[in-house]
């Protein structure tokens, strides 16, 4: 019963998620490596047609799921210290959204990437089809991005249903969601070489 739980700050929340990413994740260094390993053997075993056209329709997926997630990580905030809301539901419907978004992401190619196209990937896909490598380069970057991110904003859904199930998670009020959001995209922007140490504090993004 939550009347048996011990109380935790948000600050402490984020603090927490913070300390676990440290703890779980390589040193920064090694995780750039580890991404910049990881496209070289993603070319090395493809044309290089099919080494674009995989990392476009990952890109796309990442990009949806993201805003999926983001929106998702809203609700759940809104109702942290809901004992109907359990760690089974939000796994199950994390689950559904990976697939509900898997399985448009090739419309949502054309609409993300396509002639004339707009939204987040539109400087992306303004460099589509030209000639030299400003286009490769960027799509690897969008990519690697991308990909951190989802890596760091599912890692924060782990930490918080871990945290629900022993605190009463105080001073969840209409800020938490983008201080959430924002300290996510510190860590992201930490961990890709972006931002220095000092970046990555739980009040990040506070005025």
């Amino acid at each position: 019963m939550s009347a048996e739980k011990k109380s935790a700050d948000f600050e402490e929340l984020l603090a927490t998620y913070s300390a676990h990413v440290s703890e779980s994740y390589p040193a920064p260094e090694r995780f750039r490596e580890n991404l910049a390993r990881m496209l070289e053997a993603k070319k090395e075993r493809r044309s290089s047609g099919a080494y674009v056209d995989s990392l476009e329709k990952n890109l796309v997926f990442l990009v949806d799921l993201i805003a999926e997630g983001e929106a998702y990580l809203e609700l759940v905030l809104g109702r942290v210290n809901d004992a109907g809301l359990t760690s089974g539901e939000i796994s199950r419907t994390i689950g559904e959204m990976e697939g509900r978004v898997r399985a448009s992401t090739s419309r949502r190619r054309t609409e993300l990437l396509g002639p004339g196209a707009g939204g987040e990937l539109a400087a992306l896909a303004a460099l589509r089809g030209g000639e030299g490598k400003a286009y490769l380069e960027k799509l690897e970057f969008d990519y690697i991005y991308h990909m951190t991110m989802r890596l760091l904003l599912f890692e924060f859904f782990n930490i918080l249903a871990a945290v629900r199930e022993e605190y009463v998670v105080e001073r969840v009020d209409e800020a938490a969601f983008g201080l959430a959001l924002v300290h996510v995209e510190m860590t992201a922007n930490y961990y890709l070489g972006n931002i220095s140490v000092g970046g990555i504090v739980p009040d990040a993004g506070r005025p």
